[in-house]
């Protein structure tokens, strides 16, 4: 049974079981889904070297031909190394084709799959969970204790001990997302340098480096409804980092965070008490900002908004060459329904 818990699962993705080989991320969280799906990919690449060769099926191609499943796991690459199969997406029609190609061990392959909205009661998750050789990953949103777990077992493993209370900062600061809060610990660790202990005062000198405040100002500003100004902040951002995931991942945050203190308020909460009951908790100079945009989003806006989130992110990943397009056109999107709010 091989089905890595909430704790242990950053050092599982970052290093695999070499007896692992297939991987499922399902649930509900999309974006979850994706991230971790990339960084086994990335630490497979890195562990297979140079020779491994990566194939990316999306859901159109598996929709046209599942039987590419089959095709892609038995063929050889050109170059001698090890092939890694990742499905982007699985639709209904080739999970058929998954689960016959799984009923036993790969042969100088990896396979990833992305199931989002798949449950952990059907037959391709159990099946996966079950056997020895592949692995079952959850993916039901970040919690706090996972995120801060994470960062004290990254900082760990560099060397360094990091208080809890500055765990939980980090976690806070990127809004309990694993993919933002191992990219901010990482340039914690660097900051730190020789001194071997991280403290909260560190964190609150590192983190208010030009990343993290480039995400929040394009966030904020799309959801205040200043189109311009997210642009602008947008482009800056992408001439430093060229990845829109982050972007994605924040963006996705904040509405789940709106939509959920819309929905307090409109159950008879006022914006401030509803933000003051929030775990993990906003930092007070945030308060005052996050009330009014409350005020300014409805349940349905905020619904609406997400959904097409997804719809955005699946573009992003069938068309990665316009992707900072797409991303630019949501932020404007965001920002114009802020806008039409601010009317109303």
């Amino acid at each position: 049974m091989v089905a890595p818990g909430a704790a242990s699962l950053t050092k599982f993705l970052a290093a695999p079981p070499p007896a692992i080989g297939g991987f499922l991320f399902y649930g509900s969280d999309a974006l979850q889904i994706a991230a971790r799906a990339e960084a086994l990919s990335r630490a497979l690449l890195k562990k297979l070297g140079p020779d491994a060769e990566l194939a990316r099926l999306h859901d159109t191609d598996l929709a046209a031909d599942p039987d590419r499943v089959i095709v892609e796991l038995t063929t050889r690459s050109l170059f001698g190394g090890t092939r890694i199969v990742w499905l982007t997406s699985l639709p209904a029609k080739a999970q058929a084709i998954v689960q016959d190609a799984i009923a036993r061990p790969f042969d100088g392959a990896f396979l990833i799959a992305q199931a989002p909205d798949m449950k952990k009661s059907h037959k391709l998750a159990q099946s996966f969970e079950a056997a020895a050789y592949l692995a079952a990953i959850a993916c039901y949103g970040e919690d706090r204790d996972s995120v801060v777990a994470g960062i004290r077992h990254q900082a760990a493993e560099a060397g360094y001990e990091i208080d809890g209370e500055a765990a939980a900062l980090v976690a806070a600061r990127c809004d309990c997302s694993a993919l933002l809060a191992r990219a901010e610990t990482e340039k914690l660790i660097t900051y730190a340098g020789e001194d071997r202990r991280i403290t909260a005062a560190q964190v609150e000198d590192c983190l208010n480096d030009q990343q993290t405040a480039g995400l929040s100002d394009i966030v904020d500003a799309a959801l205040d409804g200043d189109g311009r100004k997210a642009i602008l902040a947008f482009e800056r951002y992408m001439a430093a980092e060229a990845n829109v995931s982050p972007v994605f991942v924040v963006l996705a945050s904040s509405l789940l965070r709106l939509h959920a203190l819309r929905a307090a308020v409109d159950a008879g909460a006022s914006p401030m008490q509803a933000i003051k009951e929030l775990r993990p908790p906003v930092f007070f100079k945030q308060q005052d900002a996050l009330a009014a945009q409350v005020r300014k989003w409805t349940v349905p806006a905020l619904a609406a908004r997400l959904g097409d989130l997804n719809a955005a992110l699946r573009d992003t990943r069938l068309k990665s060459a316009l992707a900072e397009d797409i991303a630019a056109r949501f932020l404007l999107t965001v920002a114009k329904e802020a806008r039409a709010a601010s009317r109303r």
